[in-house]
């Protein structure tokens, strides 16, 4: 007898019935407001857009940062607990540019932006010369507000592939009057270096609040558009934030930023769309700095927990978490008896091996910079106390720099990368909220874009 057919149609129907059940199963614990906001996923049009980029995260990255919030907390990570509580359209998207495997990040933001694949380096225009209208423009002309929170320079890669068009991703100063021009609400990252005094008096002569550090930030009502630039490069590392009393200061979180957003953006009639990027992920992983990059993962998760606390009360926003690329192969591998800190069967001193990242104290950005021109004896003392760690003999005389240290780190914490490269691996996509239902278990980069407004009732 034939096997019956089911139609595609069929198929997301149970897909999507299968996971209310479960939803409901799960979110029992959880409060009245977020059983109603599970309830509403994927029925009607989504007024609000919340789209986060954890960019240069892998896999292991999410899980890693997971084992951290379990061993810090005793609890799990908001982005996993929420596959567990909540109806989540879970998939995994290719990440490939119009010119290679391994896409760059104005490439991979482009996808999203355009929803065409283009040559990496370049910003919104098509391999054919085209210049096509954004997302953001396409949000703005619909009447939603449009905000951009990021750990990097507000005119890097990622953020700009929502809005600008632009030949080369370098031109910096080239992106940052693009945002005034389009109309972009709420601005909040860093990079003071790429806005000269003029182009902030121009931001501030159309009605945008100049929030220059963390005590503006937390004292902005949200009663105008704001220009919020809180270092002169890229926000600093979180484990710099949280070690350096200075830093903390002047440097808000990324989840401080993204609460500020929405109390702007959620004040319009019409909705909004904001992109949240943990940008600083993808920058330990090019440096192979595993505590860098696990904490800066952390603080996006807390970023997550902000968002989703907002739809309790908004179940009418459409949340996308996702990655852009994968950066540096990082992995957690097992060391057993044959390791320094392994004793006894294979893989029994892994745990522990891991759990001694959690007395890094600083970024190995901030360890080169303090290091520098220091003789190897100072420099292995700086990484004494940077992580904690103390060297065997025979490694010690061997740690005299950053290529140094990091070739060392494996045996004593676990962690090894591929390379300091982006990777072609596919990335996590999650969806949740109205709308979700049109995103598939695997799909390209640049069939998001289309999909993001359909369900914002724009396309």
């Amino acid at each position: 007898m034939p096997t019956p057919r089911t139609s595609r149609r069929d198929f997301l129907r149970l897909a999507g019935l299968g996971s209310a059940i479960l939803g409901a199963g799960a979110s029992r614990a959880l409060g009245a407001d977020t059983r109603a906001a599970a309830a509403n996923a994927g029925q009607g049009r989504a007024k609000n857009v919340i789209f986060m980029v954890s960019d240069g995260m892998s896999v292991s990255t999410l899980g890693l940062a997971d084992a951290w919030t379990r061993f810090a907390k005793g609890e799990s990570s908001r982005w996993l607990q929420m596959y567990r509580e909540l109806p989540v359209v879970r998939g995994l998207s290719e990440t490939a540019s119009a010119n290679s495997m391994v896409t760059d990040s104005a490439a991979a933001a482009s996808c999203w932006g355009i929803g065409e694949r283009i040559t990496n380096g370049v910003i919104n225009i098509t391999p054919d010369g085209r210049r096509p209208t954004t997302l953001l423009q396409k949000m703005k002309a619909a009447g939603r507000r449009t905000g951009l929170v990021t750990t990097a320079t507000v005119t890097h890669a990622t953020p700009a592939g929502f809005v600008a068009t632009i030949e080369k991703r370098s031109d910096q100063k080239g992106i940052a009057p693009q945002y005034l021009e389009r109309g972009v609400d709420v601005i909040l990252g860093g990079g003071t270096d790429y806005f000269s005094a003029e182009l902030v008096a121009d931001y501030r002569k159309a009605g945008y609040a100049h929030l220059a550090s963390r005590k503006d930030l937390l004292g902005w009502k949200g009663d105008s558009p704001a220009l919020g630039l809180f270092s002169k490069s890229h926000v600093p590392f979180e484990v710099d934030r949280l070690h350096d009393a200075s830093v903390g200061a002047q440097t808000p979180s990324l989840s401080e930023m993204t609460e500020a957003a929405l109390r702007r953006l959620s004040g319009g009639p019409d909705g909004f769309f904001l992109m949240v990027e943990g940008a600083r992920i993808d920058h330990a992983c090019h440096g192979n700095d595993p505590v860098g990059a696990i904490l800066d993962q952390v603080a996006f998760d807390a970023a997550i927990a902000t968002v989703l606390k907002f739809i309790e009360s908004h179940p009418d926003t459409l949340l996308i978490i996702t990655a852009d690329h994968g950066t540096g192969g990082l992995q957690l591998n097992g060391v057993g008896n044959e390791d320094l800190v392994g004793k006894g069967p294979a893989y029994q001193g892994t745990t522990e091996a891991f759990r001694r990242l959690m007395k890094f104290n600083r970024s190995q950005e901030v360890l080169g910079r303090l290091t520098k021109g220091l003789d190897p004896k100072k420099f292995l003392a700086a990484a004494q106390d940077a992580t904690g760690l103390e060297f065997s003999a025979a490694d010690a005389p061997k740690v005299s720099s950053l290529k140094t240290l990091n070739e060392a780190l494996p045996k004593y914490v676990g962690i090894s990368w591929t390379s300091k490269n982006h990777t072609a691996d596919p990335v996590e996509f999650a969806a949740y909220g109205p709308g979700a239902g049109s995103f598939l278990p695997f799909q390209r980069n640049d069939e998001v874009h289309v999909k993001v407004l359909r369900a914002a009732g724009v396309a």
